[in-house]
């Protein structure tokens, strides 16, 4: 199925649910945030979020750092 995923087309296996995918992309789900059509998703509900075509997903990663 295909997905938006920060702005891009991406194809991943139907059914897949957040967890799936961020396994997939190699990224830690401590480390981001997930936005799915607009909605922030809890990270305790990424297991059974499923993910359906036309989806739109924003991974928001956290990053650190400080002022100059």
């Amino acid at each position: 199925m295909e997905l938006m995923v920060n702005g891009k087309k991406l194809e991943v296996t139907d059914g897949a649910t957040i967890t799936a995918l961020l396994e997939e992309l190699n990224i830690n789900p401590l480390r981001v945030a997930v936005q799915l059509n607009l909605e922030i998703i809890k990270r305790e509900r990424y297991d059974t979020t499923t993910l359906r075509t036309g989806d739109t997903l924003e991974i928001i990663t956290f990053m650190a750092g400080g002022s100059e």
